[in-house]
């Protein structure tokens, strides 16, 4: 999730993101890759990064284990 911030950070101030950050979004995702935005890539990186961790938070719950 950490490089989708930096990639969607780098795009609100208008800059151009690290060629590394680029590659390993596209790497988390590479289905949508192909077709998405950058910043429409970065979002669903994150949202899906957010939502394993409320379904472990979740599980986590449910079974009383830190």
């Amino acid at each position: 999730m950490t490089v989708a911030v930096r990639v969607l950070h780098a795009l609100n101030m208008k800059d151009a993101p690290r060629r590394e950050d680029v590659e390993e979004l596209r790497r988390l995702d590479p289905l949508l890759a192909d077709t998405a935005e950058l910043d429409e890539l970065a979002c669903e990186v994150i949202r899906r990064a957010l939502k394993r961790r409320a379904e472990v938070r979740e599980k986590q719950e449910r079974t009383g284990s830190p």
